[in-house]
């Protein structure tokens, strides 16, 4: 590493530091108070037995007074186990603080991570951002917390390391010059050591991700059925072993290093003691050293060294924790669109008119076009079908509707007014959306109901959102009716809804909300045919007037809906009434005939009728 980028990586770490004790300070200002105590208490713990020893031996070889003995001995007993007794009590005050201080720091990634811009939350490179992130709060000896561990105890170190600097520049300077020197070489290799492991963490957070995901799959017993019909165990566990082979690879190219940093101390160790211990026998003979400063100076030499390695690993350690640190602050530095200055109001005539003028869009890090120069108009209280094949865009148009991706070009208008404009948290207040990967929570029924209203929960309305949706029935004949909670894996009497159920939950959801625009995505995909007619027929008496988008693939379900738009290569093929797409014969005509043939509407009228 060039003079530059160090000075550059020491500047990042100081800076990063500041960073935490700074929030540090401001969350938790007690623990400063027992930062300091527990500074003062850890460096002057070794040396109440240095110098008890060294006086005892010095009294023992000279007058052996007995009340001089009882002295020192008390001071040695009494003072050691005071000191460690209140070095082990701050340690049980001061603990629990940095559980908590570390808590905080997740409750700023979690937070950035629910509301940073949704493209990020697709990238690639922002979930590996958000592993490492995730890696700097993890536990009590990684990251965040790991270096306010290690600055607990490398002050206490240092102060210690101080003194046996001072006792032993007594001894003599060139003693001191030459242990210091032997250390800081294997502070040097250890660094380097430390270097390169750090510099395999994105391949590491990579192959930790897949590992992760091949596991809770393994163990996930919603794949079950998959898993023991497709056969699926061995596969599955050979994957994950493949996975594993990799990480265990990076482990012993990392582990050499560090094999070789230990070789080179452990000759470096013989070599110093031997000096060292010589020439302390040499003062001994030669200039009169006493026994008792012999044996105080052979107990500095061995704890300056094991301290001062100590130190250069801690220290070592505290910039490789760093490291994680600046992860984490690069994730919580990821640059969201900046929120408007001054947006424009949100229109208050309803129902809403959307509008796509000239829009194309990509995705990032993409140069395919998912749309180029598409517009089209939804009118105020219009319900448009949007259909075509699987990959036409249908869902990526809902993900533009709805601002969680922004156009590349173009522009999305509501009543006349650029979307951008306009603030986007109410923007979104503006949607009632099923979405078409149901996403259910491991909260209660009634709370998955009105998610976004669940600290005034009205349950008549909940009630009265599961009728509507065709789940009511199912809901009352549970033992704790919307109390009762979602998810067997959290709960000893959760359920698990089926497919259908979790749609028409979603359902009630969205119409709890009450949103001015409903979006349905592939709403009733999991649905058996009665069901999917029930919802149609009532279709009219669920959205209103407002204005609804409803996204399908089953061509027969757009009936109901005003105006229908054929999606196909990113493009609107084709556009108008059910009845105006047929009499054209063209694409729409061509797939509702093939999909008519297995699934015709007149066929769910007669099982209906049958039913009632």
């Amino acid at each position: 590493m060039n003079e530059k980028s160090s000075k550059d990586v020491n500047r990042r770490d100081l800076n990063h530091l500041k960073y935490l004790i700074s929030h540090a300070w401001k969350w938790d200002k007690l623990l400063f108070v027992y930062y300091g105590l527990f500074t003062l208490l850890t460096a002057v713990q070794p040396f109440i037995s240095l110098f008890s020893i060294k006086w005892l031996i010095d009294e023992l070889t000279t007058e052996m007074n007995v009340i001089v003995l009882a002295c020192i001995l008390g001071f040695f007993l009494l003072g050691g186990v005071m000191v460690n007794a209140l070095v082990t009590f701050i340690k049980n005050l001061y603990m629990p603080r940095l559980i908590l201080l570390r808590f905080k720091f997740i409750n700023q990634m979690q937070r950035k991570a629910m509301k940073m811009d949704f493209r990020y939350t697709e990238d690639p490179k922002t979930l590996d951002d958000l592993e490492n992130a995730g890696q700097a709060v993890s536990s009590n000896h990684v990251g965040i917390e790991g270096v306010f561990h290690k600055l607990f105890e490398v002050s206490g170190s240092l102060v210690s390391l101080l003194t046996y600097m001072s006792l032993l520049f007594m001894l003599s300077p060139w003693v001191l010059l030459y242990l210091f020197l032997n250390m800081l070489f294997v502070y040097y290799l250890t660094s380097r050591a430390k270097k390169y492991e750090f510099s395999k963490k994105d391949e590491n957070a990579a192959l930790n991700r897949r590992s992760s995901y091949l596991y809770n799959t393994m163990s996930d017993f919603k794949f079950g059925k998959e898993i023991r019909i497709y056969q699926l165990g061995i596969w599955l566990c050979e994957k994950f072993r493949g996975i594993k082979g990799e990480h265990l690879q990076l482990t012993k190219k990392i582990q050499k290093r560090y094999l070789g940093v230990s070789l080179v101390d452990a000759i470096l160790i013989l070599i110093r003691e031997g000096i060292v211990y010589a020439y302390l026998i040499y003062c001994v003979l030669a200039k009169g050293l006493s026994l008792g400063s012999f044996s105080m100076y052979f107990t500095s030499i061995s704890h300056f060294t094991t301290t001062l390695q100590s130190v250069m690993e801690d220290l070592a350690h505290l910039r490789l924790q760093l490291l994680y640190v600046n992860h984490f602050r690069t994730f919580l530095e990821i640059q969201d669109e900046l929120p408007l200055e001054e947006p424009t109001p949100i229109p208050l005539l309803k129902p809403y008119t959307i509008e796509f003028k000239k829009v194309s869009f990509k995705y990032p890090n993409s140069e395919r076009y998912i749309f180029k120069d598409l517009s089209f108009k939804i009118k105020a209280g219009e319900r448009l079908a949007i259909v075509g094949i699987n990959g036409a865009g249908k869902t990526t148009l809902v993900k533009l509707i709805t601002r969680l991706y922004e156009p590349t070009d173009g522009e999305i208008l509501l009543d006349g007014i650029n979307v951008k404009n306009l603030d986007r948290a109410k923007y979104f207040d503006l949607f009632s959306v099923v979405f078409q990967d149901i996403k259910v929570l491991a909260f209660t029924v009634g709370e998955n109901v009105a998610i976004q209203n669940r600290d005034v929960l009205d349950r008549a309305r909940v009630m009265e959102c599961l009728e509507q949706a065709g789940i009511k029935d199912k809901i009352a004949s549970l033992k704790h009716g919307i109390e009762t909670p979602m998810l067997k894996g959290f709960e000893e009497e959760g359920i698990e809804l089926s497919g259908g159920q979790n749609q028409k939950l979603a359902l009630a959801r969205a119409l709890y909300k009450n949103g001015d625009i409903v979006i349905l995505d592939e709403p009733t995909s999991a649905l058996d045919p009665l069901a999917e007619y029930e919802i149609y027929q009532n279709f009219d008496a669920l959205i209103g007037d407002k204005t609804a988008i409803y996204i399908s693939h089953r061509l027969s379900s757009t009936r109901f809906c005003d105006t229908i738009a054929f999606f196909e290569n990113g493009e609107i093929l084709e556009y108008g009434t059910h009845e105006e797409l047929l009499a054209k014969k063209g694409r729409y005509a061509e797939m509702f005939n093939i999909q008519a043939q297995y699934y015709q509407l007149e066929s769910v009228e007669e099982m209906a009728a049958c039913a009632n």
